[in-house]
C-alpha cells in the first residue's frame, strides 16, 4: 500500500517552517482506496511569497486545526504504507519535524517520484511536477495546493508503475536491505525500525549488554553498511554473531552524535570499541623557555596547576609528540646557530621570530576563540542544541527553545548538561569548526 501525499508550508525550511495544508491518497497499487485533506493552522505567519504562490493566506488557516489535532489521523493513514511524494525528501522532512514536536519518531519507507521519473522516463526537459505532468499529458488541477498536487502525483505514480519495465520501483524499495547480510539473530523488522536521522546506535547482545556504539548522520544506512561492508574481518564476524538487538538515540545533528558517541564509549566501555575507550592521561607536552630566551616543547608529567598544550597517556608517546613537532616544523635548528647569532648581536631578534612561530603553532591546538557556544540543530525543531566551550575547555551541551533567544549568557549556561573534557572531544570540535565554516557560533 502507498500513501501518496503533498504538503503546503509556511516556507521552504523543514527545520523552521510548518505545514499549512496536507492531502493524502491511499493507493493499493491499482487504484486510490481512500483520501484525506485538510488545512492546518501553523501557529505562525506564512511567508508572503509562499502565500502568493499557493493562495493559502493567514486568514484561511486561522480557524483550521493545528497539527497536533490531525496528527493521529495522518499517522494512521501512513502507518505501514510506502511514503510517496514529488520531492519526497521535503515533504517527509516537514512531517518528520511536525511529529518530532509532539515527541514522536515518524519513520516510513519512501519513494520520490522525481527520482523515479528520472530513471523510468529519462530525457525530460524538466522534472518539476507542473512541467513533467504537462509534458506527459497529465492534467494538473489547482497547482500548488496540496490536494491538486497530490492528485497529480497519484496519476504520475500510476504512469511510472505502468512504464517500469526494469522494476526500478521494486529496486528502490529494497535498496540496501538484503536479508542475507543481516546478523543471524537480527530480523528485517529490527533494522527497518531504525530512523534515517542523525544519532547514536547501539549493537546489543542477547542480554541487552552493549557490544558496540557508533554514530551517523543516517542511522539506518550506517547500520546497513556495517552488515554489508564493515563486518568482513574476523573481529567483525564475531561481532555480527553476537548481535541480537539494535537501539538508538537521536541527537538532531551529526556533531552532537559525535560528542555523544565519544562520551558513551568512554563511560560504557563496549568490548568492540577500542580507539575511543577511556585513556588515562599522565603526561603532557608543555611550553618551556631556555636560557637564551627560545621557546621549546618538553614532555613532562601532568600538573595540577598547569594545563599542557597536548595530553598523552605515556612518556613514550609524549616524547614522540615532541619529536614530531620538532621534525615537522624544524624547531631545534636554532641551537647550532646560537654562537653565530651572539657574535652578530642578533640573538634576541632571532629568538623573537622563533617564538612567534612557536606561538602561532600553539594556536592550532586551541580554538580560534576561547569562549563560545556552537549552535546546532536539536531533536525537537523548536529547539537548538548549544555546545559550550569556555577557556578552551569543553563544558558540555544542552537544548534551548529558539523562542527564548540566545542573548542571556547565564541562562544559556544553565541549560548545559556538563560533560568531561578530553583531547578526543576537543579534536572533534576543532575538526568540525574547520570543515563547517558556516556553523553558527556565539562568542563572548
Amino acid at each position: 500500500m502507498f500513501a501518496i501525499l503533498d504538503t503546503e508550508t509556511t516556507g521552504g525550511k523543514p527545520i523552521d517552517d510548518r505545514i499549512t495544508e496536507i492531502a493524502i491518497f491511499i493507493h493499493n497499487g491499482k487504484r486510490v482506496v481512500e483520501s484525506y485533506s485538510t488545512l492546518i493552522n501553523p501557529n505562525r505567519k506564512i511567508d508572503p511569497f509562499v502565500s502568493g504562490m499557493t493562495g493559502i493566506t493567514n486568514e484561511m488557516v486561522a480557524d483550521a486545526p493545528p497539527f497536533e489535532e490531525v496528527a493521529q489521523k495522518i499517522w494512521e493513514l501512513t502507518e505501514g504504507k510506502i511514503f510517496v511524494a514529488h520531492n519526497a525528501r521535503f515533504d517527509y522532512g516537514m512531517l518528520r519535524n511536525e511529529f518530532r514536536r509532539l515527541g514522536k519518531i515518524f519513520n516510513r519507507k519512501q519513494l520520490c517520484t522525481i527520482k523515479l521519473a528520472r530513471k523510468i522516463i529519462p530525457g525530460m526537459q524538466s522534472y518539476s511536477l507542473g512541467r513533467l505532468c504537462e509534458d506527459i499529458g497529465i492534467k494538473l488541477n489547482n497547482r500548488h495546493r496540496a490536494y491538486g498536487d497530490a492528485e497529480a502525483t497519484v496519476l504520475l505514480f500510476e504512469r511510472l508503475m505502468l512504464n517500469d519495465r526494469k522494476e526500478i520501483i521494486r529496486t528502490e524499495l529494497h535498496e540496501g536491505l538484503d536479508d542475507n547480510i543481516l546478523p543471524p539473530n537480527v530480523t528485517r523488522a529490527q533494522v527497518e525500525q531504525l530512523p534515517e536521522e542523525a544519532g547514536v546506535y547501539y549493537f546489543l547482545d542477547e542480554h541487552q549488554k552493549i557490544l558496540y556504539i557508533g554514530k551517523s548522520n543516517n542511522i539506518y544506512k550506517r547500520v546497513l553498511s556495517h552488515f554489508s561492508n564493515d563486518i568482513k574481518t574476523e573481529k567483525g564476524a564475531k561481532l555480527k554473531d553476537k548481535i541480537y538487538d539494535i537501539s538508538f538515540q537521536l541527537t538532531g545533528s551529526e556533531l552532537v552524535a559525535m560528542l555523544v558517541e565519544s562520551d558513551e564509549i568512554k563511560r560504557k566501555m563496549p568490548p568492540f570499541n577500542v580507539s575511543q575507550r577511556i585513556k588515562k592521561y599522565r603526561q603532557g607536552v608543555f611550553l618551556r623557555t631556555d636560557e637564551h630566551g627560545f621557546h621549546y616543547f618538553k614532555a613532562e608529567n601532568l600538573k595540577a596547576d598547569e594545563e599542557p598544550i597536548i595530553k598523552a597517556t605515556t612518556p613514550r608517546i609524549a616524547n614522540k609528540m615532541v619529536d614530531e613537532l620538532n621534525f615537522r616544523y624544524n624547531l631545534r635548528a636554532y641551537t647550532t646557530l646560537i654562537p653565530k647569532l651572539k657574535s652578530m648581536g642578533t640573538l634576541d631578534e632571532f629568538a623573537k621570530s622563533h617564538n612567534e612561530k612557536i606561538e602561532s603553532l600553539i594556536q592550532g591546538f586551541y580554538f580560534e576563540h576561547p569562549n563560545f557556544f556552537i549552535v546546532n540543530e536539536a531533536v525537537n525543531p523548536n529547539e537548538r542544541t548549544l555546545i559550550w566551550v569556555e577557556n578552551n575547555i569543553y563544558k558540555g551541551y544542552g537544548d534551548v527553545n529558539v523562542l527564548d533567544g540566545f542573548d542571556d549568557l547565564e541562562s544559556l549556561k544553565e541549560k548545559i548538561v556538563f560533560k568531561k573534557d578530553n583531547p578526543d572531544i576537543r579534536a572533534i570540535l576543532r575538526s568540525w569548526l574547520k570543515k563547517n565554516k558556516k556553523t553558527m557560533v556565539l562568542k563572548y
